[in-house]
């Protein structure tokens, strides 16, 4: 813009300025209800208490403390997690940590925002079962046995492999079934599957009508805690955004490992999966990650390069690039 010079234009000054001034005060008010106003985004995750931590943030506030208005989107099929992603449906959605190291050894353009839950090996949240009636309590007996996981190359896939290595069995020598975990009761309950592996909360609910438990197969990847699952973007998420949900994520976490708040939580999970209340005060409740580290997601890079899911293991740092 030409500047004015003051030696033709100095009579406009006063008009300038008293256009200058009404313009900016909008302005300032205009910026200020902007800048008030939430966010909109969408985080899809599965309907299981590891991945309930979304599910206390959007209750208890933490996600409008920074400004962020999230719609949770529930889906029934962990592969459909990435989908939801890569295809834009969602900013976010929770994902396994094997899965994103899947995604990231295809070259595909995702990361690591935040983390979620962490396996306890003390205190596992899935386990193995076998159906009721089924005399099934250790690895040769699901030889020949039909065992049913979520998906392919998932947590509970990659924990069975581990763990009938380890024991000597071969994994070729069980059939697998793919189920979603709320639907895996009914097949459990009629022996159309003999065994199961289930996280919290269906783990109590098929427990509690009959199945046995037969081994916390997870902890065959994780002797030592690890971190489980996390929350993904694409790459080219806004940073800021990212660290907005990290933030509410992690406050979510750090309320929800707290002993007293078990009632309170409780109440949440059972509002975002439809489970009896009375059922969820009885199950091990999972435990949560109050920051992002990344030396506990390891163990499951090295398990899935271990089984050929993906080519080679690499360090866990490249998951938040």
């Amino acid at each position: 813009m030409t500047a004015l010079r003051p030696s033709r234009h100095f009579w406009l000054l006063p008009c300038l300025l008293l256009l200058l001034v009404v313009p900016t005060s909008a302005r300032s008010a205009t910026s200020t209800e902007r800048s008030s106003a939430p966010t909109s985004i969408s985080l899809a995750v599965l309907p299981i208490e590891p991945a309930a931590v979304a599910f206390y943030a959007k209750d208890r506030g933490y996600f409008r403390r920074q400004g962020l208005d999230v719609t949770i989107k529930i889906l029934a099929d962990p592969l459909q997690l990435s989908s939801a992603v890569l295809s834009g449906q969602v900013e976010f959605s929770g994902i396994s940590i094997g899965g994103l190291a899947l995604l990231k050894s295809r070259g595909l353009p995702v990361k690591l925002v935040a983390a979620a839950a962490l396996n306890r090996a003390r205190a596992p949240t899935s386990a193995l079962v076998a159906a009721p009636g089924k005399r099934i309590t250790r690895a040769r007996d699901l030889v020949g046995k039909l065992v049913a996981i979520d998906g392919p190359n998932t947590p509970a896939h990659i924990g069975l492999l581990k763990w009938l290595k380890l024991r000597g069995v071969s994994a070729d020598k069980v059939r697998l079934t793919y189920i979603p975990f709320p639907l895996m009761p009914g097949p459990l309950r009629r022996g159309a599957v003999d065994a199961a592996v289930l996280p919290e909360p269906v783990l109590t609910v098929v427990t509690r009508r009959g199945a046995k438990r037969i081994a916390p197969i997870i902890n065959a990847v994780c002797p030592q805690d690890c971190l489980l699952t996390g929350v993904m973007a694409r790459r080219d998420i806004d940073p800021g955004l990212a660290a907005r949900l990290r933030n509410a994520l992690q406050a979510a976490a750090v309320w929800a490992n707290q002993k007293r708040n078990d009632r309170a939580s409780g109440a949440i999970l059972a509002k975002y999966t439809g489970l009896d209340k009375a059922l969820i005060g009885g199950i091990t409740r999972t435990a949560f990650a109050p920051r992002l580290r990344l030396a506990p997601a390891q163990p499951w890079i090295d398990a899935y390069a271990e089984f050929g899911v993906i080519p080679r293991s690499f360090p866990a740092s490249e998951l938040v690039k």
